[in-house]
């Protein structure tokens, strides 16, 4: 005796809309994952420009501090901020853009996962951070 379950087994195959729709889904998750990577990259690069300015920041030159004023002494500023992104494992650029103000740029690559099919195997972020010495004198000290 044939039941209607043993008629009814199918071949196991897939229809071509059905197929086209799981291409399509994993098409999008993979395009959301490199998306979510190259939002991930731009504020690591932000963030690590950041701690970057401001570590080049606190490379002060003593002799103008014992003369009253405040300025950084720029050949140990940019040692300090290409250390901090060597540190990160992140490529940038310092420019000590006068005696107050430092500006870093830092580049985070990071490989994709669907793009690499289409021929971009990674993903290149952009972050920079500028730091601003100002000055401040405690209370009670003269100017």
């Amino acid at each position: 005796m044939t039941t209607y379950a043993d008629r009814e087994r199918g071949g196991g195959a897939v229809s071509a809309p059905m197929a086209i729709a799981a291409l399509a889904l994993l098409a999008v998750i993979g395009l959301g994952i490199d998306g979510v990577r190259a939002a991930q990259g731009l504020a690591t690069a932000d963030s690590v420009a950041e701690e970057a300015a401001r570590a080049a920041g606190q490379a002060l030159d003593i002799d103008q501090l014992r003369r009253g004023t405040t300025a950084v002494d720029p050949a140990a500023a940019i040692a300090a901020a290409r250390a901090h992104l060597a540190a990160a494992g992140v490529d940038g650029t310092v420019t000590v853009l006068g005696p107050q103000r430092i500006r870093v740029e830092a580049r985070v690559t990071r490989p994709t996962v669907l793009l690499g099919l289409i021929g971009r195997d990674e993903i290149t972020s952009s972050g920079e951070a500028e730091a601003l010495l100002v000055p401040v004198r405690p209370e009670g000290v003269p100017s």
